[in-house]
């Protein structure tokens, strides 16, 4: 029986090297199928001296990518050009020793390379050669510096060669003129490519991919304001949620290091870092509610309006009061998330609120003075004095729907403020003798009376400030109260008198926008008006929320129709009791209030007719209001004298008003202006015309402030134009 043989498995070769084949010659591992190993590269091994030498060219001409030359490139830059022409300087120096000609030659040669230079910065070969980028891009970003550079850079070059320095100390004077040159130069080149900003480029190259899901708002914040070199390092936003308005968040603090108002005076940096401007930023507490009664102080509510509803116009139309029991509150317009609407505070319990409104021109405060007093006539029960030194060109709907409308009459407007003083004292009277009660409620036998003083820093003087804050102070109860209105905030607007300013911004301060010298003074707004856009009608104000509202606006005519239907529910007399007050106080004035604006319309038409006729006009009566106060469009402008007409009788041929022309000129102008603003207007009237450097100095001395003050004190003067330029950089002096 045959017996089965066992298969031999087929034989596979080795994958790896046969142990003990590493020391055969390469022909033989061929032969056997094996790797050959490759010999190894020769490479040259700096060691000693040689090795030292080796890392110093390394060092210097090969740069790695995270070596301190390379990271501050930019700061080395004019040194190495300083270098290659102070070399060029020596070799052309040595060179023109030959010869007079050569001389001559190379001074040329000079000027021509310095303005072929600039042409070859311009081509787009210099922008990618390594050596002339960076001077290539700067020939593109301020081309008149760089027109200076190589200018200089020349005529240093053709001194050296036209002197020819042949000895150590000719050699170390031309140097340092040169090194002066370059500091000097080099500084608006230093200016731009700061550290920081080569830090946040680099921080903004490589930021991290964002985490998935993370909102653009986040993300901006997350790399250009909480990071390391942000304005607010440690910060973060979470819980963002798209609205109507825009986006809206939490703001995370670090606890102990940041506060709402460290925030708040970084919100130009957080505006820009997310591309948006700084009244679109609105940051404020997180309103306490039942569940979480006190809220964190270090987690704030942060909305970015993306959305331009500041300059979408809000129609005044429709009820402007919110009633709330005895509260009565006029809505002005909507905040700017849309988000409730800014209020003016009217009436409350035994009490009557007035206010102060602030805003330069074209701040829309006009339009603001109207819709309140829109919203003061639909109350039903209130009536309204209106006091305008432009004779009715600050608001002619107002002016000729008043009770009693006065135009720049002084001479009225003290007789009532002394009427209002009366009713405020016989309704005092009436309160505790008849009514038995301690405040005032409007009804529309007992209307309120709210006088609207528009140009107020012309109406207040010294002589009525202490009857004015009285009515401020003890009108509230009695049913009387003031609304002032005025591009101007400081003292000079109440006659120097704080009680006066305390006791208008008691109840509402409204700041439309203002100059960053008058923002400062409005402490009852935490936020600041002077950086409001500049859209007519957009301000602050100093209850509610911190944040800007829209006021709302309609044309002349739509507004004087919705004023003439509230109209037709408002009562056309006072009381008895506050009527024959009034009467009493000003002298009889209020029951011929009528009568007399009758009898001035008809000698304002008189005049007219004169001038129409080619006539000289009569003169005027002495009931007959004065010429209206100009157009003033700030606080900047001289303020005209008070002249008595009787000085321009046809006696006199106009010779009195020399007696206004001894009065200091610069006296109601100084008055205008406070702090630094004030400091810089007495060094140019001091000394005429300085230069801004003088002026610095003599302001950061007088006031002990900063130089950044001081440049927006002049900033201030020059947009107003109290102070202008003088031409080639000169200095500055008063404007004519």
């Amino acid at each position: 029986m045959a017996r089965k043989s066992k298969k031999n498995p087929p034989t596979t070769a080795p994958t790896g090297p046969i142990p003990g084949t590493a020391s055969l010659p390469p022909e033989v591992l061929a032969a056997l199928g094996q790797p050959v190993p490759q010999p190894e590269p020769r490479t040259l091994r700096h060691e000693g001296v040689g090795a030292v030498i080796a890392a110093g060219w390394k060092m210097a001409f090969k740069p790695g990518e995270g070596s301190l030359r390379r990271h501050m490139a930019a700061q080395f830059y004019p040194w190495k050009v300083g270098g290659v022409v102070l070399a060029a300087g020596v070799v052309a120096a040595r060179a023109a020793t030959v010869s007079g000609t050569h001389a001559m030659l190379l001074a040329l040669a000079t000027g021509a390379g310095a303005w072929a230079a600039l042409k070859v910065l311009s081509t787009v070969k210099a922008r990618q050669l390594k050596a002339t980028r960076l001077a290539s891009e700067w020939a593109e970003i301020d081309p008149a510096h760089a027109r200076v550079c190589a200018w200089a850079a020349g005529l240093w070059l053709v001194a050296v060669i036209l002197l020819q320095p042949a000895t150590l100390t000719a050699w170390w004077w031309a140097g340092l003129v040169g090194l002066l040159a370059l500091l000097a130069l080099g500084s608006r080149f230093w200016a731009h490519h700061r550290i920081p900003r080569v830090l946040a480029a680099v921080d903004e190259a490589v930021a991290p991919p964002p985490p998935p899901g993370e909102h653009a708002i986040a993300r901006k914040w997350r790399t250009r304001v909480g990071n390391a070199s942000g304005a607010l390092p440690g910060t973060k936003i979470t819980d963002l949620a798209e609205e109507s308005y825009g986006v809206r968040g939490r703001l995370h603090l670090v606890p102990g290091r940041q506060t709402i108002t460290s925030v708040r005076a970084a919100i130009g940096y957080i505006a820009t870092a997310l591309g948006v401007s700084e009244a679109d930023v609105l940051i404020e507490q997180v309103e306490p509610t039942e569940d979480d009664p006190k809220p964190d102080s270090s987690i704030l509510d942060i909305k970015v309006v993306t959305v331009g509803m500041l300059t979408k116009r809000v129609p005044l139309e429709g009820d402007r009061l919110v009633v709330d029991g005895d509260d009565v509150s006029i809505r002005m317009g909507p905040y700017a998330d849309g988000d409730g609407e800014a209020l003016w505070r009217l009436y409350t319990t035994d009490s009557i609120w007035g206010g102060f409104v602030a805003g330069s021109t074209g701040s829309g405060k006009s339009g603001l003075i109207d819709a309140l007093a829109l919203g003061i006539w639909q109350t039903k029960n209130t009536v309204i004095i209106y006091l305008d030194p432009k004779n009715g060109g600050s608001s002619p709907r107002i002016f000729d729907r008043a009770h009693w409308a006065v135009g720049k009459d002084p001479k009225t407007w003290e007789a009532i403020i002394d009427g209002l003083i009366e009713v405020i004292e016989a309704r005092g009277l009436e309160n505790s003798a008849r009514l038995k009660v301690s405040g005032f409620t409007p009804t529309y036998r007992r209307p309120g009376i709210v006088v609207i003083v528009d140009e107020c820093h012309v109406v207040i003087t010294p002589k009525n400030a202490e009857k004015l804050g009285r009515i401020g102070r003890e009108g509230r109860a009695a049913g009387v109260q003031a609304i002032y209105a005025s591009q101007i905030y400081g003292l000079q607007t109440f006659a120097g008198d704080d009680a006066v300013r305390s006791s208008a911004t008691a109840g509402n301060t409204v700041a439309l926008r203002v100059s960053r010298n008058q923002s400062s003074m409005i402490a009852d707004i935490p936020l600041d008006p002077s950086t409001l856009p500049k859209i007519t009608g957009v301000g602050l104000v100093d209850s509610g929320r911190e944040a800007p509202f829209k006021a709302a606006w309609a044309p002349s005519e739509a507004t004087a129709a919705l004023m003439d239907a509230a109209l037709e529910h408002v009562p056309t007399e006072l009381d008895p009791l506050a009527a024959g007050a009034f009467d009493a106080g000003s002298g009889g004035l209020y029951s011929r209030r009528h009568e007399i604006a009758t009898q001035q319309v008809e000698r304002a038409e008189e005049r007219l007719r004169a001038y129409e006729a080619g006539r000289v006009p009569a003169a005027r009566a002495a009931e007959d209001t004065e010429v209206a106060l100009p157009n003033i469009t700030g606080p900047t402008l001289f303020e005209i004298p008070s002249i008595d007409p009787a000085l321009l009788s046809d006696t006199d041929l106009g010779l009195g008003i020399l007696a206004e022309a001894g009065r200091d000129p610069h006296e109601q102008l100084l008055a205008t202006w406070s702090g630094a603003a004030r400091a810089v207007l007495q060094a140019l009237i001091e000394h005429g015309s300085l230069r801004r450097g003088e002026i610095e100095q003599h302001v950061m001395e007088a006031e002990q402030c900063s130089r950044a003050t001081v440049a927006r004190a002049m900033e201030d003067l020059a947009e107003s134009g109290v102070i202008e330029a003088l031409p080639k950089r000169k200095g500055w002096q008063l404007a004519a």
